[in-house]
């Protein structure tokens, strides 16, 4: 700074001496000096600021190497004790490595007890969840479908109290999803996802017998989500996780494309005992389609696929749907935590809509799966692990059979007597349970016959019916 106030001065002397020399006007010297010691005054301001700048630094510096100093000398010094210790301390033998502690084993999952009261068999095989199931018309068979890539055809004629059940096992060369059996039980349908395709097997006439691939239906427009095989044996039905449900020929020829128009199909089916069609999906209804043909006894030729009628009244989308065995009932449970019963046996054809004979309320929360007896009369909704049956009229809660599996129930079915509730789960095994709310329905059925029954024959039978009833529900209520 006094450098420069030093350099400005000189240049203003020069000025001045000049101005004795030049003969500069006065005015014209005095605006000089003023511009430098304008000049000297800013300069004079931004070298202090400059200073100032310089001085932080050079102390943010010098406090940093000072403190990288002092922990180095710190961590020195710490280095130095330790070894002067080891040094100091007296020389030990090595201990032996403590022994490694057992792996902790992973938590098994509770298998479900046999010893239930309602309990009847189980039918063990598979090594993987279990999808789907399904029962023959004449009731001998079971066929399961498994993630082993197996199917599984189950002989369950003489179902009896844990006796072994034989088998026919088919291998596929990929997982297969769903199953349909014929109705004659000769031939089952196969739907394999990983392919794209249905593959039909005929089945040996004994537990046991090969079964033999005898067609493939690969020309599938979008992927595959279940199939059917029609109860009359005129038709296979394939449908997509689109919209899409196709109809084909026992050769495998396509007959017709349904359109559900239901953003995404859900469960879809073909009702036991005629060529209804229903599908289910994100609406809150059941949309149901007949599958028509000409009127002849020897060679029915197909004619067209015709809207029948909608299930609907639930608030929000269909879980599961199921028919009873004269198709004059189906029962719908919902997302909407309810479940309906409805009539079906209506003149469709003449617009008359489905007749609501019950709605209640399901029990449990989640994802459900729902089946229908044979007689319409009980329901059983399927909830994780446990399974409730109610009356399909006053939708009372009949029984409850509480952890049931040992992992989630993927489908449950009645049998063709309504006397067995059959259930697959995760947990890779079909277990079989006496229906005893169907008992109790029944005495109340024969009580009703036997008032109006005018023969004697009759009565006699019936009383003997409610007496064989009483009496298992006495053996198992005693349990």
């Amino acid at each position: 700074k006094q450098w420069y106030q030093r350099r400005v001065r000189g240049v203003l002397n020069y000025y001045t001496n000049y101005y004795y020399k030049s003969n500069l006007s006065p005015r014209t010297l005095s605006t000089f000096s003023s511009q430098l010691s304008a000049m000297e005054d800013t300069s004079t301001q931004q070298i202090m600021i400059f200073s100032v700048i310089s001085s932080i630094l050079v102390s943010v510096i010098f406090s940093f190497v000072y403190w990288l100093k002092s922990k180095d000398t710190v961590k020195f010094a710490e280095e130095k004790e330790v070894v002067q210790e080891k040094k100091s301390e007296p020389t030990k033998k090595k201990a032996a490595p403590a022994p490694k502690a057992a792996a902790p084993k992973k938590p098994t999952k509770r298998a479900a007890p046999t010893s239930h009261p309602l309990y009847v068999n189980m039918l063990r095989g598979h090594t993987d969840t279990i999808l789907d199931m399904d029962l023959d018309q004449s009731g001998k068979l079971l066929a399961t479908v498994s993630l082993d890539r197996t199917v599984r055809i189950w002989f369950i004629k003489d179902m009896g109290k844990n006796k072994d059940t034989k088998y026919t096992r088919i291998p596929l060369e990929t997982s297969g999803s769903s199953v349909s059996i014929s109705p004659d039980g000769k031939a089952v349908a196969v739907l394999l996802p990983g392919n794209n395709a249905v593959e039909i097997y005929r089945l040996g006439k004994k537990a046991g017998d090969d079964a033999t691939c005898i067609m493939t239906i690969s020309n599938i427009k979008g992927d595959v989500k279940d199939v059917s095989i029609s109860p009359t044996g005129r038709f296979i039905m394939v449908s997509t996780l689109t919209t899409l449900v196709y109809i084909y020929t026992l050769k495998g020829e396509l007959l017709h494309t349904i359109d559900t128009a239901q953003m995404s199909n859900g469960q879809i089916c073909i009702t036991p005992c005629n060529d209804l069609i229903a599908a289910s999906g994100f609406t809150p209804e059941v949309h149901m389609w007949a599958v028509q043909y000409t009127k002849s006894a020897t060679n029915p030729q197909f004619q067209q696929v015709r809207e029948a009628m909608d299930l609907s009244g639930h608030k929000s989308g269909i879980y599961s749907f199921s028919f009873s065995g004269d198709c004059r009932r189906a029962v719908t449970v919902s997302k909407d935590g309810t479940w309906r019963v409805f009539n079906i046996d209506v003149s469709w054809h003449l617009k008359e809509d489905p007749k609501l004979i019950s709605s209640g309320v399901v029990a449990e929360a989640g994802v459900a799966s729902v089946a229908m007896s044979q007689d319409g009369r009980v329901i059983a909704i399927a909830t994780l692990t446990n399974i409730n049956l109610y009356n399909a009229e006053t939708t009372e809660l009949m029984d409850t059979l509480e952890s049931v599996h040992s992992d989630v129930i993927t489908k449950i079915s009645f049998s063709d007597t309504g006397k067995f509730l059959y259930s697959c789960a995760n947990d890779k095994s079909v277990r079989v349970w006496l229906n005893r709310a169907g008992m109790v329905r029944d005495i109340e059925l024969w009580e009703e016959s036997l008032k109006t029954a005018t023969n004697a024959s009759h009565r006699d039978r019936l009383r003997q019916q409610m007496a064989e009833n009483r009496g298992l529900l006495e053996d198992l209520a005693s349990k």
